[in-house]
């Protein structure tokens, strides 16, 4: 028996990849993600894919990978019918789903290719092959296709053939290259993303040995869509070719859409950007699309079935109904996993025998994805459309399934009316066990939309997802404040109110839902209050978000199990809750990799709170109207819908400075020279500078992670703020803050505000007017040294004078790289000013964000990495003060 698996497709033999060493490929790529030189560790795994699938099983006739004449990699097979020349190119993270993108890296690898022709018509003692196949890949996608197309392009006249491959894709030239690329129609690669579902290396080697074998498109084999596969291709087929582009009227619509293209594909008719399809009834419909992605798709995927595999296509289509509908509703398809992880932590608290002993209602049960793995004594699953009980009703058929909105139905149920109320109706059983106080466990993973989701359309309002619910009152008329607005929070508390209606002393919440609610502060307080005097914390854990369908990875998802408990007073509540981490390593399975401590702390202790806790009395504010806002560091907002913030006379700038979480420093924390129209923050005057830039450097210098994303900054303690090296720390981050990237400060002249004219002086600049007039003077700026003489010193240089011998090595060389580069690039100015007029560049005291303007559209300064390497450092100088002087905890 042969050790390895073998295909020979065309003749070309190549080794199947194994589910192990996909594993290991992906955690290869995977891990290089975030490192600098990712392009070498896409190199290297390739290298050693490619090698191992082709060169290892045709050893008497091919030459392994190797970097010949430039290229990324040439590999040869020499067999006696069909050879292989595979040409590849690698990037770190580019966008290789864009055409842009396609088109450069062929035109890098037309000029490689032209090159490997040249040598070969020269002797060819290196013994190559011209190309016949192209692979292109990056960290997270690849497309494969047949060189051949390129062939014609080796002909063009009037082109330098020996310029360097790279040159072609970095600028972009020879136009002419490009032109024509633009419109070829032979040239539509299928892009393989590897984060799909269904990703499979051996569609890649099979693409590649195909297009070794063949040179007409119409003969490479397809993939087979079947009920295995089919939400993964569905996924390809929203990301790759409707790409939110195509105009339906419900999801309903989408998902017959895909299904008819893959088994009706006879009736339908493409042209550029619009495909048409037709009715049996002979109407038709048309539907806008990204053509050249249709083309891609449909070569790779097949679209000949039989009447029985086009039953089983189409029996999947409420699955994949289901899926689209939460992608616009906050709700998520929660992976098996994952599901399995949160019923062994159930498990884990109530016993291994809670599926017997307990009634279990997931009220958000959708296909049952939940509890469709496992077996239930008592099992009750609602879903808020009668509909969606025919997708799940394969599974788990002797549970009692019904049509019940959780929000809205019988809110205000009790003992009393409990037997006239749709909950009896529906599932008597559930009901007795209410009345009898029987344990009952609620497991679901409800939906996460917020009231002003950007996704909430009048559609998906319509279909419930809008948080106007009966439970939403009841929160608003029990006080429970902004946590109201949160459908998750809705979940809990019209558990809540199940547990009060029905005295239940053994009501289990088993929830997935965001970890925010743990957090207090005062959008939560109320509701945690109300929540936490009635129910337990009993044990959890945290994931990323990006383990389920079609959500970000920047946060953190939580499944938290709560136990019922006699009332308790609220000065009893537990002020931090500890859930374990755990992530899924694809080839260990889930693992657990540490725990984080989520703290419930009070408005007052908020670093937010501490920020504006200077009193301002006596400060003179401007009148309104008579002072402009900014939407950015250059424009000017002079309509808004939104009241502009009080602004004083002599105010420093502005800080927007939104929440007091991680999630919020990352990005919408920002420091302006003047006031920002948004409001969400406060005026900079000398009285609360140095509080305001400990706050911007500490929220500014944080690891945002999806672990700690919802977690809130502490104030200072006093270990901080009594420290003796306070002075330094302070100074350090004053300077960090000078030249963040959200530091937007400039100094602008003659803007207009309401046809009035303005100019902002940017009082965070660091230098003096001694230094500026002698760069002035040796440039011969002449208007530039009359308004300095005429001018006096900055704000922030008058401060860091004070503090000249609290500066530590690493600000101080900060510092020294800033300054070189404002020296370096002086001599650009007049030039650039001239060509953007809008970032007044002449002004003297222009700051560190018109500074990198100045570096982006004129010449980097040769100062630059030194700068960066002195920036990182002292940024994680801060970083350190963070968890050491409890700002946030681990």
């Amino acid at each position: 028996m042969a050790k390895y698996e073998y295909s020979s497709i065309g003749n070309v033999q190549w080794k199947r990849v194994s589910k192990k060493r996909q594993e290991t490929f992906l955690r290869d790529i995977h891990h290089g993600e975030n490192l600098k030189g990712q392009e070498a560790v896409v190199e290297a795994s390739w290298f050693s894919l490619l090698n191992d699938t082709f060169y290892s099983v045709n050893k008497g006739y091919a030459t392994p990978m190797s970097k010949v004449l430039g290229t990324d990699g040439l590999l040869i097979v020499q067999d006696i019918t069909v050879a292989l020349s595979l040409i590849t190119e690698f990037k770190d993270d580019v966008h290789l789903e864009k055409r842009n993108y396609q088109e450069r890296i062929l035109a890098q690898v037309l000029f490689y290719m032209k090159h490997i022709n040249m040598h070969i018509e020269n002797g060819n003692d290196k013994g190559l092959e011209l190309p016949n196949v192209v692979l292109a890949a990056d960290a997270n996608q690849i497309f494969v296709i047949n060189a051949r197309v390129l062939y014609p392009y080796l002909d063009m006249p009037d082109i330098d053939w020996s310029m360097n491959a790279r040159k072609a894709y970095d600028e972009q030239i020879p136009q002419v290259v490009f032109d024509k690329l633009r419109i070829d129609a032979n040239i539509n690669p299928y892009v393989y993303d590897i984060r799909s579902r269904d990703f499979n290396l051996n569609d890649i080697m099979g693409l590649v040995s195909d297009l070794a074998s063949t040179e007409n498109a119409t003969q490479l084999s397809k993939i087979p869509v079947n009920q295995a596969n089919i939400r993964g291709a569905y996924d390809e087929f929203l990301r790759l070719v409707t790409q939110n582009r195509t105009k339906v009227k419900t999801n309903q619509e989408l998902v017959g859409m895909f299904i008819n293209a893959l088994t009706n594909h006879e009736n339908v008719i493409l042209k550029n950007n619009t495909v048409t399809m037709l009715n049996d009834d002979g109407t038709y419909i048309k539907y806008t699309v990204n053509g050249r992605n249709w083309y891609a798709f449909f070569s790779r995927f097949d679209t000949n079935y039989s009447a029985n595999e086009v039953k089983d296509i189409t029996e999947v289509g409420d699955i994949l109904l289901e899926e689209t509908n939460r992608r616009f509703s906050g709700e998520y398809w929660t992976p098996t996993v994952w599901v399995n992880e949160a019923v062994k932590e159930i498990s884990s608290e109530l016993g291994y025998d809670w599926r017997e002993k307990y009634y279990v209602w997931d009220a958000a049960a959708g296909s049952k994805n939940l509890t469709r793995d496992f077996k239930f004594k008592h099992l009750f699953s609602s879903t808020l459309f009668d509909n969606e009980l025919a997708m799940g009703r394969m599974y788990n058929r002797e549970n009692i399934a019904f049509q019940y909105d959780f929000l809205n139905d019988d809110i205000s149920l009790s003992k009393k009316n409990i037997k006239k109320a749709k909950l009896f109706d529906r599932a008597p059983e559930l009901v007795n066990a209410l009345l009898s106080n029987k344990p009952i466990v609620l497991f679901m993973n409800p939906p996460y939309a917020t009231a002003g989701d950007a996704r909430m359309d009048s559609e998906h309002k319509k279909a419930g997802v809008a948080t106007k619910s009966v439970v939403h009152e009841y929160m608003k008329n029990d006080k429970i404040g902004h946590a109201s607005e949160n459908l998750y929070c809705q979940f809990f508390y019209r558990a809540l109110l199940l547990k009060k209606a029905f005295k239940l002393s053994n009501l289990v919440i088993a929830y997935f839902s965001n970890s925010q609610y743990m957090t207090g502060g005062s959008y939560f307080k109320a509701f945690d209050e109300a929540l936490f005097t009635h129910f337990d914390f009993k044990s959890g854990f945290l994931l990323n978000a990006g383990e389920f369908s079609d959500t970000a990875a920047n946060w953190g998802i939580s499944f938290t199990i709560l136990r019922s408990i006699h009332e308790r007073s609220t000065d009893r509540i537990p002020n931090q809750y500890t859930l374990a981490i755990k992530e899924d390593t694809t080839v260990q399975g889930i693992t657990r990799s540490g725990k984080h401590t989520i703290k419930n702390l009070p408005k007052s202790d908020f670093l937010s709170e501490w920020v504006r806790g200077v009193s301002l009395k006596g400060l003179k504010y401007q009148d309104k109207g008579t002072y402009p806002t900014f939407s950015s560091a250059f424009k000017v907002k002079p309509n808004s819908s939104i009241t502009p913030p009080k602004y004083p006379i002599h105010a420093l700038g502005y800080a927007w400075n939104k929440a007091n979480n991680v999630e919020k420093a990352a990005t919408e924390t920002a420091l302006f020279s003047d006031c920002y129209h948004d409001g969400h923050g406060f005026a900079i005057v000398p009285e609360n500078f140095e509080r305001v830039m400990i706050n911007f450097a500490i929220r500014k210098s944080t690891s945002h992670s999806w672990i700690n994303n919802k977690d809130n900054y502490h104030s200072p303690s006093e270990l901080f703020l009594n420290n003796a090296n306070y002075n330094m720390m302070l100074t350090e981050m004053v300077i960090f803050g000078l030249f963040n990237k959200y530091s937007y400060q400039v100094s602008l002249s003659n803007i207009e505000y309401r046809e009035k004219s303005y100019n902002i002086n940017n009082e965070f600049f660091w230098l003096s007017k001694h230094s500026m007039s002698a760069l002035a003077s040796k440039s011969h700026f002449s208007d530039m040294g009359f308004s300095i003489e005429d001018d006096c010193e900055r704000f922030v240089y008058k401060w860091l004078e004070k503090h000249q011998g609290d500066i530590s090595p690493a600000a101080k060389l900060v510092l020294s790289y800033a300054e070189k580069i404002v020296e370096d690039t002086f001599k650009y100015r007049q030039e650039l000013n001239d060509d953007y007029p809008e970032f007044c560049f002449m002004n003297w005291d222009a700051g560190w964000e018109q500074i990198r303007r100045l570096m982006t559209n004129g010449k980097k300064s040769q100062y630059l990495s030194n700068f960066k390497n002195a920036y990182d450092e002292l940024e994680k100088i801060i970083n350190g003060y963070i968890y050491q002087f409890g700002f946030l905890d681990k």
